[in-house]
């Protein structure tokens, strides 16, 4: 996947983080907008998503960076038991 998808993944994600957020407690806003990815975005874009995190200059909001770090953690406990 190349650099301007990334771009549009964390785009995508910076949306849906914004619009799961308002009004909402940061914590609550960041698992909803984790369970919005998680549900319905294909694994290919969860894990390349998930990677852009290794990256200092991906665009994340600070709500969507949390949002993918409770992801990545989901994600990670699922397949480690």
């Amino acid at each position: 996947m190349s650099s301007n998808q990334d771009t549009h993944l964390i785009h995508m994600t910076n949306q849906i983080a914004a619009n799961l957020g308002g009004g909402r407690d940061e914590e609550m806003a960041a698992a909803a907008t984790c369970r919005h990815l998680e549900t319905f975005w294909a694994r290919s874009m969860k894990q390349r998503l998930i990677a852009t995190l290794e990256r200092e200059d991906a665009a994340l909001s600070p709500l969507a960076k949390r949002a993918v770090n409770l992801l990545a953690e989901r994600l990670a406990r699922r397949h480690s038991g």
